[in-house]
């Protein structure tokens, strides 16, 4: 088989990952997939196709929760233990200028948004060649954390070695960036392949052939990672999902809001084209020719027409259906669902029925799935880190990270939380970011020293910096 073969739990859950990145990345992601997303009317040109999904708009609820989710769980900066001595890595995790707080956010934002990555540990330098740590320091060389997303991990295997499961193959898939010219970037696919060779780590990368497109070769050499002069018997990439670090791959926490979202974008370009075509009375004229083939007749409050003949009549033609009112309800309807589903998510997750004050009292976000995620990203990320501070040669044991799970510092019920939700996602009066930003602010879900402005850099960064997480061989 060749080296971009897929996982079949891969092929099977790739379209729920795509519609969960497109609904987040909003309305250009969503227009630019086409009838994906938007089927075409019954005998509908290209053009008249074109100037449909031009005029649908995507209401985008899944980014606005996952930004509320994300607020939630980072009000509390997360905390990071390490030797003194390797503190000064965490500044730059991914020898890109990432720190390790923002590097937390990328794995956060992707385990609300497909609730799947990965994170690669790394040290480009550290060759076979390469055998000591003094050598490595000596290159420039040292550790570091690599995150992929959910559709760029294409490939796994695991296997029993030492009575004990292990992972034995992962295959991820990369675009590099290479240089065509002078003055032009362009860039590579490229699949990296990471495996155990008879209990050894060895790291190959592909590209396909350029004299034969459906064929594949191999960059360089092979690749045996050494750590303190000796090569690793394991593959140090760790799985990051909802509630485990294990390659099993679950539904994303919120593809229901997902498809609904895109339900409500296929009703909002019906409604607006309907609205294009009733929205504006059309005049009727009847009984009366032109005096002239170029007579012009001019309709408005500023303008007479005058004829002669007794029968000319002259009238508007106006929609007058119920068409538009059901199409409305329906997108009424489908916005007050997506604020119920967004808002379930920041509520805990109940053993057993309670009251709605009982259930308010005894909150605890441990029981949450946002809380689970939290738990889980922060030990996936402290797997990786203690593999990073190790390979630079510290103590593994010594690492530690922790992430936020008190979201409820002040009581909230599931019905506030539905009706500010759903209020901030329809833009009504009262409820702007500022004064969403600040309701949070009140309830202990933002640190109280953030302004919206800083909020709102901070998020555009991260979507910013994941667009190009994956650059690079």
């Amino acid at each position: 088989m060749p080296i971009d073969t897929a996982h079949a739990d891969y092929t099977k859950m790739l379209p729920k990952w795509e519609r969960c990145s497109d609904a987040a990345d909003g309305q250009d992601a969503v227009h630019a997939a086409g009838p994906k997303y938007l089927p075409k009317l019954t005998d509908q040109s290209d053009a008249d196709y074109a100037a449909y999904k031009q005029r649908a708009c995507f209401y985008n609820a899944t980014w606005r929760t996952i930004s509320g989710l994300l607020g939630m769980i980072l009000r509390v900066p997360p905390v990071v233990s390490v030797p003194d001595t390797y503190m000064p890595l965490l500044d730059d995790v991914d020898l890109a200028g990432t720190d390790i707080t923002t590097f937390i956010n990328h794995v956060l934002e992707e385990s609300l948004e497909t609730g799947r990555s990965g994170v690669l540990v790394d040290s480009p330098q550290l060759a076979e060649s390469v055998a000591t740590r003094a050598d490595a320091a000596l290159n420039g060389a040292r550790p570091m954390m690599q995150m992929y997303d959910a559709e760029a991990i294409i490939n796994w295997r695991t296997g029993s070695i030492q009575n004990r499961q292990q992972l034995t193959l992962v295959v991820l898939k990369e675009e590099a960036a290479v240089q065509k010219d002078e003055w032009e970037t362009g860039s590579e696919t490229r699949w990296r392949e990471l495996a155990l060779v008879d209990g050894v780590y060895r790291v190959r990368v592909f590209r396909r052939s350029a004299g034969n497109p459906q064929a594949f070769e191999q960059i360089g050499d092979d690749i045996w990672p050494t750590v303190a002069g000796q090569r690793i018997n394991y593959i140090p990439f760790v799985f990051i999902g909802v509630d485990e670090l294990t390659p099993e791959v679950d539904d994303p926490p919120l593809i229901d809001l997902v498809d609904l979202n895109l339900a409500h974008y296929r009703v909002t370009a019906d409604y607006e084209h309907g609205c294009h075509f009733t929205g504006l009375p059309t005049a009727i004229i009847t009984g009366y020719t032109k005096a002239t083939p170029d007579e012009k007749l001019y309709v408005g409050s500023t303008s007479a027409m005058i004829f002669p003949d007794p029968a000319t009549s002259a009238s508007f033609l106006e929609f007058s259906g119920q068409g538009l009112s059901t199409l409305v309800e329906n997108l009424n309807r489908k916005e007050q669902q997506m604020a119920i589903l967004g808002a379930r998510r920041l509520e805990p997750q109940r053993k057993s029925v309670e009251a709605a004050d009982t259930a308010s009292i005894h909150r605890k976000g441990e029981e949450s799935l946002l809380a689970t995620i939290a738990q889980t990203v922060g030990r996936g990320v402290e797997r990786a880190l203690g593999w990073m501070i190790e390979w630079a040669g510290g103590a593994h044991a010594e690492v530690a990270v922790e992430l936020n799970r008190d979201f409820y510092p002040v009581p909230m019920t599931g019905q506030t939380l539905t009706a500010i939700m759903g209020a901030w996602q329809a833009g009504m009066p009262g409820f702007s970011d500022q004064e969403v930003f600040a309701k949070l602010q009140r309830g202990g879900m933002i640190s109280g020293g953030t302004t919206l402005e800083e909020e709102q850099a901070r998020i555009l960064n991260r979507q910013i910096e994941l667009s190009n997480i994956n650059l690079g061989a």
